[in-house]
């Protein structure tokens, strides 16, 4: 074994090139171990291949919005949204700002931010590829022994959660923490779609709702609530409000009957709704059912809706008594269907669970039971909704672990 590294960085995703390439620009020797045969494989298909780099918000709200955020207040300053702008730009990737506060690449390329980071990594790094991690040890010199040939005296796991799998996100950095005497809070799929029961699924595949207030219910009592857009699937429901509540639906859908709430007219108060559907059933009196839905529901939501309320499509409207009328009122403020599950990991955008917060040291991603051994991106327990802001909490992140690597290690 006649090299040692000061630092060893498992997995050449987004949170892993960069704190390589920090690492490496402070001077220390460091060699970043990639499992698949390039870096940023799971980046590069990140935004439907866009990459959705970060977000306008200001550091509170990212804060906020990640579950254990105040973990990340010191990764967020050290680095925050604006130090990525700049970061990306100086290496050539100029970016452009879009609606909800996002900021994609100008070229709409994720492969230009995989392309200017693993530039950036390899400027003051060796990447070793097609390297699968089987063992890490301390020997007696408290170096860090990787496969019995690599050793460091500082070890940063970046090696992602489970999502993507095929990108190389197969759990192992779990598997290297609780060796070490981590706990993991449980991996599950977050960011991804959601299957339903409904038997009228097929009409509505495809159906996309704007301005629609999704609540997720157990049983009777409500857990969450969105508001923004979604998407009817073949097997359910997808879109960035759903997305947002998959992360709790994981959690809960095993041991608990979920239900999703469709509130169709949020703008409406109950009594406002009863006065339109009054006036529209009036106005449309010796028209079908069906015929006058059209002026309050898309084409494909009619029969599906028509079904949930028990009438029927070709009832004239001037024979829908009291109880029906409010059966309908209802249905559009509280039109309901069962989860019977969440999709697939391979689906899902994130991962949540992993490394518990309790016991990594904010100030510089280190573990607080192993000197030297830090952590960074996905497999730490946190995350957030779509919008950029889990990408910025890796390129935070990493950042941290990156230039937390002192002097006094080598």
């Amino acid at each position: 074994m006649s090299e040692i590294y000061d630092v060893a960085i498992i997995g050449a995703g987004a949170s892993g090139m960069i704190a390589a390439g920090k690492a490496g620009e402070n001077g220390f020797k460091t060699i970043l171990l990639e499992k698949k045969s390039r870096p940023g494989i799971k980046l590069s298909i990140t935004g439907k291949g866009r990459c959705n780099l970060t977000n306008s918000a200001d550091i509170k709200e990212f804060v906020k919005l990640f579950r254990n955020g105040e973990f990340l207040y010191s990764a967020f300053n050290a680095f925050s949204n604006s130090d990525t702008i700049a970061f990306f730009e100086n290496l050539g990737v100029p970016c452009k700002l879009e609606r909800g506060g996002r900021y994609f690449p100008q070229s709409d390329k994720a492969s230009d931010v995989v392309n200017a980071l693993t530039k950036y990594a390899k400027k003051s790094s060796s990447i070793i590829t097609s390297f699968d991690v089987r063992d890490i040890r301390k020997n007696q010199e408290n170096l860090f022994i990787i496969n019995d040939n690599i050793a460091a005296k500082n070890i940063i796991i970046a090696c992602g959660g489970i999502t993507y799998p095929s990108t190389g996100s197969t759990g192992d950095g779990y598997k290297i923490a609780r060796y070490f005497g981590h706990e993991i809070a449980e991996p599950l799929p977050a960011l991804v779609p959601v299957n339903l029961k409904c038997g009228d699924l097929k009409e509505l595949k495809g159906l996309k709702l704007k301005n629609v207030e999704v609540s997720l219910f157990n049983e009777n009592n409500i857990e969450a609530k969105e508001f923004g857009e979604m998407e009817f699937t073949v097997y359910g429901a997808d879109g960035p409000v759903i997305l947002t509540l998959s992360g709790l639906i994981s959690e809960k859908v095993n041991n608990s009957k979920l239900f999703l709430s469709l509130n169709l007219k949020p703008a409406l108060s109950k009594e406002q709704l009863n006065q339109r559907l009054l006036r529209e059933l009036d106005k449309f009196g010796q028209y079908q059912l069906k015929d006058m839905l059209k002026e309050l529901l898309p084409v494909q939501l009619i029969r599906p809706f028509i079904n949930y309320c028990r009438l029927t499509m070709t009832k004239k409207c001037s024979q829908i008594n009291k109880v029906e009328r409010t059966k309908m009122s209802d249905a559009f403020s509280d039109f309901r269907f069962e989860i019977s599950g969440i999709r697939d990991a391979r689906e899902a955008v994130i991962t949540r669970g992993g490394v518990l917060t309790n016991e990594i040291d904010q100030k510089t991603m280190q573990s607080k039971i192993v000197p030297g051994l830090y952590f960074c991106g996905e497999i730490i327990d946190i995350d957030a909704p779509t919008g950029g802001f889990n990408l910025q909490a890796a390129f935070s992140t990493g950042y941290l672990a990156g230039n937390s690597i002192t002097a006094e290690k080598r």
